[in-house]
């Protein structure tokens, strides 16, 4: 060989040696946050090994993952075919092959429990108790075939060895420890004991090098079985969401979620449990919806509130009224999917007219040809000008600890009124009013209630029948004369409808802000349009305003009025006090009020069925598979000190405690 040929054959070795190393890098990488995670429900769940969110004590072996389209390493024979998901993850490098090849421990063998090749997955357990773990290996031979597995950094003795000599050269299932005397392994001896509800680090580590592992499952049926590819994964989010987290950065930015743009017909489809809109590249390359602008006209800062993809980059367009607004590309992702400000995009100074129709197209795109990028998106955020780059940077999670406090029954001087809607087009003041009335007496606050109304939305919407309109009247007025029956204490108080019984209503209102003083303000929850508050206060006394405050959570229900802006509102001399929109607690998936629905006491079990009831509701969708309550975070705002350090973003949790600490108290007299 002469020189000229043995300086070819170094150069593309060497650029080979690169490429594999910049593959293999990409590989061994987790392509999921810490965020992210699986849940267990009803004694079960599986996880796909590939999922991994962090791996460490990897010095000398590391997991890669294998998937249809592409190999870490060309020395390794891909198995993806039959796995689920078509990917699994391996120890590599693997140098102990056969039982001819040298043992060397620490290195391609390690008999210790985490000591070498840690990998991790973040899992949500419901139901404690002792889970049986199964696990779904590729074992060609004696040397590739164990692991152990631990729990939150613990390796107890009963995750160590997990043994396969069954179903070599296929996806096999195993859940037996190799011991002294059973080589092969025992059954039903893998397992681990998760004494706590909550979020735990499922943890595998290595024992021979070289070890392929596709799915695992934990289970607390004993005489569970997996078969073939096992149960279905689904990976979780927390809530609230990124786009919920951020909106809540500045408090007067005004929203639109997927949630609030058509689906039907558009190429979109919903993902991650509907925090997303999506495009299937099976069905199509391209997508597109438009939704009303029914917020205040004016300027704002416009966020894009996008999804980086490590398949590819898809393009954006926003437009209003069908002219081009702006096209967006967000960043290439090295995860699986990225939300932070490389994936949002703002336009500043935007001038929108109340009625503007505002359009997201989308077109996918392919990072290797191969895969397909789903243009993945969650929604718009109106931010004030100057505001809008404060929003895109703000970070993905709440930086208060208020959610996770104690609730603690502080309310301030004066009295409450609460002024609802529930006959428009969004049901969620049933579950609203049933929250906020068993909370005011749950807290002995029911006696500083003297106003309540429904139904203050004056003028129907065509998205709403008439027919539909009187049912919601109806179910509105049994929120409320039910729920005040049922919890007792409330028999000073006559629930009104507003929009039937309008001059009422008015005068009710008007007479509660005449009796207000220094010492005994009233607080004015907007649950609804601000109409009935504003008639109210155009009948009432103009020297007891400066008395009045009016505590708002969302510019929906500012900026509805049929006959009064907001800044109306605020003319009239009161105190506006806003809190960040509740929905980012309070809309919440159904089963996070399953403690309600099973619980023995049918007062709780009845405000339960009010939010079923709404979401049942069949006039708006956006409603399905959520129980939202969230109105009902002003009054516990104001339960637990308003402007004195009230909880400003509460939670199902902190609902929760008050109404069970009142019940246990109730029925231990």
């Amino acid at each position: 060989m002469n020189n000229n040929s043995l300086n070819l054959l170094l150069f593309f070795s060497v650029l080979s040696l690169l490429y594999g190393q910049q593959s293999t890098t990409k590989m061994d990488l987790p392509i999921l946050e810490r965020q992210h995670f699986f849940e267990e429900k009803n004694g079960i769940v599986a996880i796909e090994t590939e999922f991994f969110y962090e791996q460490n004590q990897s010095q000398k072996r590391k997991w890669f993952r294998f998937n249809k389209h592409f190999s870490p390493v060309t020395t390794k024979e891909n198995r993806s075919v039959g796995a689920s998901n078509n990917g699994y993850i391996q120890l590599l490098p693997d140098t102990r092959i056969t039982h001819d090849d040298v043992l060397i421990r620490g290195e391609n063998f390690s008999n210790k429990a985490g000591a070498m090749g840690v990998v991790t997955y973040r899992v949500k357990i419901n139901i404690p108790g002792r889970y049986y773990v199964w696990t779904r290996a590729f074992s060609t031979g004696s040397e590739d075939n164990g692991v152990h597995v631990g729990i939150n950094g613990k390796w107890p003795q009963s995750g160590q060895r997990i043994q396969w000599c069954e179903g070599k050269n296929k996806w096999t299932w195993s859940s037996k420890q190799r011991t002294k005397e059973a080589h092969c392994g025992v059954p039903q001896k893998l397992y681990l004991d998760i004494s706590t509800a909550g979020y735990h680090d499922i943890e595998f580590s290595m024992r021979e090098d070289g070890f392929a592992m596709d799915k695992f499952v934990l289970t607390l049926d004993e005489g569970f079985v997996p078969t073939a590819k096992g149960p279905g994964v689904k990976i979780k989010w927390p809530e609230p969401s990124y786009f919920e987290t951020i909106s809540t950065s500045v408090i007067q930015n005004k929203t639109l979620p997927v949630a609030d743009f058509p689906l039907a017909d558009t190429g979109f489809y919903k993902d991650a449990g509907g925090r997303w809109f999506a495009v299937n590249p099976k069905k199509g390359k391209e997508a597109q919806s438009t939704t009303t602008f029914n917020f205040k006209s004016g300027s704002y800062d416009l966020v894009f509130v996008g999804v980086g993809e490590n398949d590819g980059q898809s393009e954006f367009t926003l437009k209003i009224n069908g002219k081009e607004l702006g096209v967006f590309v967000p960043k290439l992702s090295r995860k699986l999917f990225l939300e932070g400000v490389s994936t949002n995009k703002v336009w500043s100074n935007v001038a929108l007219q109340n009625g503007d129709q505002i359009t997201v197209a989308a077109k996918i795109a392919s990072h290797d040809g191969k895969e397909w990028a789903r243009a993945r998106w969650s929604g718009i955020i109106f931010a004030p000008v100057g505001k809008g780059m404060q929003v895109s940077n703000a970070p993905g999670v709440l930086t208060s600890n208020q959610h996770q406090k104690t609730p603690t029954i502080n309310p301030p001087k004066g009295r409450i009124a609460i002024v609802a809607d529930g006959n428009s087009p969004d049901p969620d003041d049933l579950g609203g009013t049933a929250v906020s009335i068993a909370l005011l007496k749950a807290s002995g606050l029911e006696n500083r209630l003297v106003h309540y109304s429904h139904s203050c939305d004056l003028v129907r919407v065509n998205r709403i029948s008439e027919k539909a309109e009187r049912e919601r009247h109806a179910l509105m007025q049994s929120a409320c004369d039910v729920t005040a029956r049922r919890w007792g204490g409330f028999d000073a108080i006559t629930f009104h409808d507003a929009k039937w019984q309008q001059e009422i209503t008015v005068n009710d209102l008007a007479n509660v802000i005449n009796a207000s003083t220094a010492e005994d303000p009233l607080w004015i929850i907007e649950a609804g349009e601000p109409d009935i508050i504003g008639l109210a206060l155009e009948a009432s006394k103009k020297s007891k305003h400066k008395f009045v405050k009016v505590v708002t959570h969302h510019p929906a229900n500012d900026d509805a009025g049929d006959f009064y802006t907001w800044q109306q509102i605020l003319d009239f001399g009161v105190e506006e006090v806003r809190i960040p929109d509740q929905n980012v607690n309070l809309k919440v998936n159904l089963e996070k009020w399953d403690w309600a629905k099973n619980h023995s006491d049918p007062r709780i079990q009845w405000v339960w069925l009010q939010g079923k009831i709404a979401e049942v509701d069949n006039v708006v969708k956006f409603q399905k598979g959520k129980w939202d309550c969230s109105d009902a975070g002003m009054v516990l705002y104001w339960i637990t000190g308003a402007t004195n350090n009230g909880l400003e973003l509460g939670t199902v949790d902190q609902v929760k405690k008050l109404l069970l600490d009142f019940i246990e108290k109730e029925s231990s007299k």
